[in-house]
């Protein structure tokens, strides 16, 4: 299920398409450095079909935040929808498609059946609805009754007894894990690992931000500003460079090449700096998700149990940005020739089709297993982190945490050590309470902080991988997760054929 029309989550329908690959190096004890960033970019240590979709990308930007920055759209015509016709007749996508109510067994202990909302646009809709904000369309997308924009029909995935059925929560906001009834993890802990959470601590977290592209007209392009609310706009970190504007312009450029030229596009999702109480289109001043009282007080009549005021101010402060920013270009370049580059992201008002969520709602695993940051560090001598025996997936990056300004961050996460090259084991995969659910990606059993580290899209696109092969073989030998623990060996031997669970290392 996919609640737009586009498939990919964070790396087209939320707007993030530079791929985010470690950067890092550890320092050794002799003065010299492990190169973490090389290790991770070895085609040995990637996934090879995520290499091979982005390799094939035909037209890219020259950025500087990544080695592949690409316009979305292209990448949904070009990469995605080609490999879904590919699996026609194995793979059905039910698009704008979202979660309303989760059923369990009698016992409690299996996922029995999803309720799910699927809308059509009505014809003549702009842009095939996305001409409104998520804030204004949420309630709409989950109501199960035919509104002046949308008809809607309600879908039943059912678990028959005669044939083992396996459920995947792989999302960004982790809805079945909420509607399970079932214990869950969100937000910050009080330290690393950790099942419990100081008061509040489920309302803080990670901030989201709403991307969205710019265009650079040769001409003015007439495009009007709009009122808008945030005020704390600024280049944040980069507020002392003479050459900020320029580097924010080609940090996740999607199109263009050298210096800023007519007809780049740039993708914008720059930072805030709480020192510096100023930014970009990062928004520091709420969480997203509601606290987990308020989330389960909303199950009767499930709107995706985020906080709509949050959503309308990620909304609020892009459109500020872009109309700061722009009107901050340098000479030779009248801000009136810069637009929002609305078709890019497949959107009418010009924002992507959903913020994007850094943090989300995670599982528990296999008898309480959460990844704790810890199991992705260590001392340089030892070239990765914890080397589980169910290993099953690989991950590089170090820890990367936008904290919502409101909240006091863990102290764990003030100032946390670089992150070796590191594995994510099967437990991570799999919910404590039920049999036959799988996660993967943000919903894994994992703590806040080393969340901050798997986020990415080549961590997710290993965990995915690794979990949908999880999920075929139990449903075809009729397995629990803990059953496949148990035999994780085959598993293992599955997995390294479509992605590698095992580093290497150059000398």
């Amino acid at each position: 299920m996919e609640p737009t029309d586009w498939v990919g989550g964070q790396l087209t329908a939320s707007g993030v398409p530079a791929i985010d690959e470690a950067w890092h190096a550890v320092a050794e004890p002799d003065g010299g450095a492990y190169a973490v960033s090389k290790v991770a970019r070895l085609p040995a240590n990637m996934t090879p079909r995520f290499l091979g979709l982005l390799e094939a990308i035909e037209s890219r930007g020259e950025c500087w935040v990544s080695r592949f920055c690409f316009c979305p759209d292209a990448f949904v015509a070009g990469q995605l929808e080609p490999l879904e016709r590919a699996l026609a007749g194995r793979l059905v996508v039910f698009r704008e498609t979202v979660v309303k109510r989760v059923g369990l067994s009698a016992d409690g202990t299996r996922v029995e059946r999803l309720e799910c909302i699927r809308r059509t646009p009505r014809a003549g809709l702009a842009a095939r609805g996305y001409d409104r904000l998520p804030s204004e369309d949420l309630a709409d997308w989950y109501s199960p009754v035919d509104s002046p924009r949308f008809t809607k029909e309600t879908l039943r995935f059912l678990s028959r007894g005669d044939r083992p059925t396996v459920f995947v929560d792989a999302t960004e906001w982790g809805e079945v894990l909420a509607l399970s009834g079932k214990d869950y993890l969100q937000g910050i802990e009080e330290a690393d690992g950790s099942l419990a959470a100081p008061p509040g601590g489920d309302t803080c977290g990670q901030a989201i931000v709403h991307c969205f592209a710019q265009e650079l007209h040769a001409e003015p392009a007439g495009e009007a500003d709009r009122p808008v609310r945030a005020a704390d706009m600024g280049y944040g970190p980069y507020r002392d460079r003479p050459d900020a504007w320029g580097r924010i312009w080609t940090y996740r450029r999607l199109r263009g090449r050298g210096a800023p030229a007519t007809g780049d596009i740039c993708l914008q999702n720059w930072g805030y700096s709480a020192e510096a109480g100023e930014g970009g289109n990062d928004f520091p001043h709420a969480y997203l998700f509601l606290s987990k009282a308020d989330t389960a007080a909303q199950a009767a009549d499930w709107r995706g149990g985020v906080d709509p005021e949050a959503l309308a101010g990620a909304e609020d402060r892009a459109f500020a940005w872009h109309q700061w920013f722009r009107g901050r270009a340098p000479e030779g370049i009248d801000p009136a020739r810069i637009t929002l580059a609305a078709p890019i992201l497949g959107t009418a008002h010009g924002l992507a089709k959903l913020p994007y969520v850094r943090d989300t709602r995670r599982s528990i695993g296999l008898e309480g297993f959460v990844l704790a940051f810890r199991d992705l560090t260590g001392p340089p001598g030892a070239r990765t982190g914890t080397i589980f025996p169910d290993r099953v997936a690989l991950g590089a990056y170090p820890a990367d945490i936008h904290p919502v300004a409101t909240c006091r961050m863990p102290a764990d996460a003030a100032a946390p050590p670089d992150t070796l090259p590191f594995c994510i084991p099967f437990r991570a995969l799999t919910h404590r309470d039920l049999t036959n659910l799988l996660v993967a990606g943000k919903t894994m059993a994992q703590s806040f902080l080393a969340n901050s580290a798997t986020r990415l899209h080549p961590i997710e696109w290993s965990s995915g991988t690794a979990c949908g092969i999880a999920a075929a073989e139990m449903a075809a030998s009729g397995r629990t997760s803990a059953g496949l623990a148990a035999d994780v060996a085959r598993l293992q031997a599955r997995v390294r054929a479509a992605t590698p669970i095992d580093w290497t290392i150059p000398d």
